[in-house]
């Protein structure tokens, strides 16, 4: 449970940073973006965590893999509903102020990141449903760790462009006094990117690559993780 803590750790950190260190309005249209944005990270994280723990004992038999797989299912049916939710949020917050749509890093690499997602979260659906597409099971298990990095790294482009509140100067050019607020809000962004690291390296280390094309590991003919 150490890797979903740390993105429960980064969204609540986000979410209070904005809404109450920056006094972002919880009543406007744009203030569900990041709250859904964070939802998503958080629920992709746990299935993640929930295909990750089918191993040893559990992997042997389809009785014990089954609740990894349903909780494996939710949290990225609940990731998706969040995705959608961020997504909807900010395209009309952009319309309402004719602004342009992916005209940044974050726009770019969120957009595509959550189209992606999507593909593969049907395809697990599709291969639930149609025991014969599980041969694709190698694939589906890479694209999600291939997304999950591309999320990671959408979320770390908000970060460093400021959207999570914090400060984007240095030091030297805002003229910091050096308190303990003002350390926090220049350097906030290199450690909630630091926290994004952590949590991509924590997931890649539990990585096993028997399980993925090319790997020598066998694959049983069932429902998909």
């Amino acid at each position: 449970m150490l890797i979903p803590l740390l993105s429960l750790a980064y969204a609540g950190v986000v979410l209070y940073n904005v809404f109450v260190v920056n006094g972002t309005p919880y009543n406007t249209l744009y203030a569900l973006h990041p709250i859904c944005a964070c939802l998503f990270i958080v629920f992709a994280t746990l299935g993640m965590s929930a295909a990750q723990g089918i191993r040893g004992k559990v992997a042997q038999s389809m009785h014990t893999k089954e609740p990894y797989i349903t909780r494996h299912a939710i949290y990225n049916w609940l990731a998706l509903f969040s995705l959608a939710g961020a997504s909807a949020t900010i395209y009309l917050n952009k319309e309402r102020n004719s602004r342009p749509h992916f005209a940044t890093y974050h726009g770019i690499t969120g957009g595509l990141s959550g189209a992606f997602f999507v593909g593969n979260v049907l395809g697990g659906a599709s291969m639930n449903a149609l025991p014969s597409l599980s041969k694709y099971l190698r694939f589906h298990r890479l694209n999600g760790y291939l997304i999950y990095s591309a999320l990671l790294a959408a979320h770390g482009t908000a970060v460093w462009r400021g959207y999570a509140g914090f400060a984007v100067k240095t030091a030297a050019d805002s003229g910091s006094s050096g308190r303990i607020q003002d350390l926090v809000a220049l350097y906030g962004r290199h450690a909630l990117v630091a926290l994004l690291g952590l949590i991509w390296l924590s997931t890649t280390a539990r990585m096993k690559l028997s399980l993925l094309p090319g790997g020598g590991g066998g694959d049983k003919k069932v429902k998909a993780q």
